[in-house]
């Protein structure tokens, strides 16, 4: 289970920001810039104009060392044949998501009493339950208005009751609406047949005039589950691929009962919720900001961080945003949350910072071997480290000394190169002041991502996904 890293340059180097390089009047004897350069031009890059001789500089040369992080496989965090269904955890699909499990016993191996938990990429609030359940505050943070939804339903006890009585309503009023103004977003006709998009409109109206905004949240999440199993979108994958032809003549979803069922399920999940939880105090904080920038987090006040980041950048692993289109324009969203995997970690490649990625030995290794076979990808790579280690500083930020962090990757394949994802947010980790403790390495269960992706986004071109995950733990000592 070894992994590989780097060993160190034996010169003692200065790993300033490259912007500061071409002004250094040790520019040319300097060990890093050389390599720095040599690195950047070959993933086709420079962020440096002077006029040193480029063809002059050597290329990276290091030698692999046996990891010694420590780093163990345990089958006790599989739970694969476990219930992650309790309370309201399965009131919406999400991509990837985390099993409640896993999240709920990394809190409490680490959670002291009225700890504050943070999870900085939310998804659909697995972790956030979890630390409710256990009657401890926490943040959530996202970008996607999909995954905010869910997880402030979620995580939001409401008096079941009342939610039989608003169905009835809803579906009362949906049943003799007349003269409803359907939508008319971008391509609605090749998503949704025409009788479903009466029907889809009818219900958002009904549930659009529910005053009580926790009620309305509630009808809204399973609104958002209707409408994606009633579109023209094979619902197995999570980007936006649309049924074939000949099944589509044959389809056609009754979106009342489609929305009735999914309501009764939700409603029931919702009551164990209330039953057990009404008279928590516990506060859940949904935050619509962006962990590489600042956030209305305050300084040290964070306890413990359980989070699974994104796998990759959302064009070649998991599209939360194609996934999350249809809900979302259906519920009246537009512009930028509609761009959530443009606006995701690697979206963009951040030109300006590109030193980020080249903290971590492990990535800039695999980088190099990715850039010999395909040089756009190896950017492509590049441009989601650069950007999830931008969530580093953040986080060291707002966790306290002596806190910690707990972050569960997947160590995807690009262009048959493995990326130790797991090595490289332990080395972005310790540069941001925080120690690692050990890697638990623990199995994927099937029914959480798809047996195949589609990691060039060619139709018909399919690929295996992950079977494992690696929980890389790790405590703030500065």
């Amino acid at each position: 289970m070894s992994a590989k890293t780097y060993a160190e340059p034996k010169q003692g180097c200065c790993i300033a920001t490259l912007e500061n390089c071409s002004a250094c009047s040790e520019k040319n004897q300097c060990c890093v810039l050389k390599e720095q350069l040599a690195f950047y031009n070959r993933l086709g890059i420079s962020q440096i104009e002077d006029d040193i001789d480029t063809n002059s500089l050597t290329s990276i040369k290091h030698l692999w060392q046996d990891s010694t992080r420590s780093k163990r496989f345990d089958p006790s965090w599989n739970y694969s044949e476990d219930n992650t269904r309790a309370y309201t955890h399965p009131i919406h699909p999400y991509p990837a998501m985390m099993i409640p499990q896993v999240a709920g016993r990394l809190i409490d191996m680490f959670a002291k009493p009225k700890a504050v938990v943070l999870d900085p990429f939310c998804g659909s609030g697995s972790v956030l339950l979890e630390a409710f359940i256990r009657g401890y505050d926490s943040y959530g943070i996202d970008i996607n208005p999909l995954s905010l939804l869910i997880s402030k339903v979620k995580t939001t006890p409401i008096n079941y009751i009342q939610l039989q009585n608003r169905l009835e309503d809803i579906l009362e009023k949906a049943s003799i609406a007349k003269k409803i103004n359907n939508p008319d977003f971008f391509n609605i006709d090749y998503w949704f047949k025409s009788r479903v998009v009466s029907k889809l409109a009818s219900l958002r109206e009904a549930i659009d005039s529910i005053r009580d905004k926790k009620i309305k949240y509630f009808f809204k999440v399973v609104f958002s589950f209707t409408v994606r199993a009633s579109s023209n979108t094979r619902n197995s994958e999570f980007k936006l691929y649309r049924i074939d032809d000949d099944k589509l003549l044959n389809f056609n979803p009754d979106v009342i009962e489609i929305f009735k069922k999914r309501a009764i399920q939700n409603i029931n999940a919702m009551a164990k919720l209330w039953n057990q939880f009404k008279k928590n105090g516990t506060q859940v904080n949904i935050l619509n900001e962006d962990t590489r920038y600042r956030t209305s987090v305050k300084d040290s006040t964070v306890d413990i961080v359980v989070t699974s980041p994104p796998y990759g950048d959302s064009r070649t692993t998991v599209a939360y945003g194609q996934f999350s289109r249809l809900s979302l324009q259906w519920l009246g969203f537009n512009g930028d949350a509609l761009d959530t995997d443009n606006r995701s970690l690697g979206g963009r490649l951040d030109v300006h910072n590109l030193h980020l990625g080249y903290l971590s030995p492990n990535l800039r290794y695999a980088l190099d071997l990715i850039s010999m076979i395909d040089k756009k990808r190896a950017r492509d790579v590049m441009a989601f480290y650069v950007d999830l280690n931008k969530c580093f500083a953040e986080l060291s930020r707002v966790v306290k000394k002596g806190g910690f962090l707990c972050m569960v990757v997947g160590n995807r394949t690009v262009k048959g190169i493995k990326l130790p994802t797991d090595e490289i947010v332990a080395d972005f980790g310790e540069y941001t002041g925080f120690k690692h403790i050990e890697t638990i390495i623990r199995k994927i269960p099937n029914k959480r991502m798809p047996s195949k992706n589609s990691p060039t986004n060619k139709v018909g071109e399919l690929g295996a996904t992950m079977t494992e995950e690696y929980i890389v733990i790790m405590e703030k000592i500065k």
